[in-house]
């Protein structure tokens, strides 16, 4: 399967899901030294090739992010509902979740749409929010592929649902920073192993 079909599965795939990956979607992947990504219009529920384009030499912060991350080759742009309640009120969404600690990380840290901002959140974490004042606001997923930047988006709107439901009994505790160092680093070293395997034989 080539990366422009890989992508074309997993933007069905969020379409698919049972609430919204918000208004304009996006998905990014680094292929060698090239970036293809989903036309910033493009309608998820009927996604084609012709929709995905090289954006390597185009402007574009996440993309640039991408390109110089040590490990990253997927991003996904996404607004699903919880998370977007967070983003719109600049709440940082932090591990409640062993999901979370696991597969993004302590927190997810809220920032300004700038290469420093984003960046950086994303050096202690797989994902990010982005000011409202920043196009609307979103959330930044990332993965080694797209299957983990993928889970990442979900985890992330299970973990703001928690947050923002838990908040009306007393709110949430939140993991603390060693032990979810600890399960984010398992997770990737051994876990992860076979999700990354998963990963349809296609994204190489």
């Amino acid at each position: 399967m080539e990366m422009k079909d890989v992508i074309v599965k997993y933007a069905s795939m969020m379409n698919a899901l049972p609430y919204s990956a918000g208004k304009c979607p996006q998905i990014l992947v680094r292929v060698g030294d090239r970036c293809l990504a989903t036309d910033e219009d493009a309608d998820f529920s009927s996604l084609t090739e012709e929709d995905i384009i090289d954006i390597t030499n185009q402007p574009s912060v996440e993309k640039d992010v991408l390109m110089t991350s040590r490990e990253a080759r997927a991003m996904i742009l996404s607004r699903t509902p919880y998370v977007g309640i967070c983003v719109a009120s600049r709440r940082r969404i932090p591990a409640v979740l062993d999901d979370m600690a696991q597969i993004i990380g302590q927190e997810a840290r809220v920032v300004p749409r700038t290469f420093r901002g984003i960046s950086r959140a994303l050096k202690s974490a797989e994902a990010a929010l982005v000011r409202p004042e920043e196009s609307g606001g979103y959330a930044i997923t990332c993965g080694r592929n797209l299957y983990e930047a993928y889970v990442a988006m979900t985890v992330l709107e299970k973990s703001a649902e928690v947050i923002l439901k838990a908040a009306v009994i007393g709110g949430a505790k939140p993991i603390g920073s060693l032990d979810c160092r600890l399960m984010h680093q398992i997770y990737r070293r051994k876990y992860s192993k076979a999700e990354k395997e998963h990963k349809d034989d296609t994204e190489g």
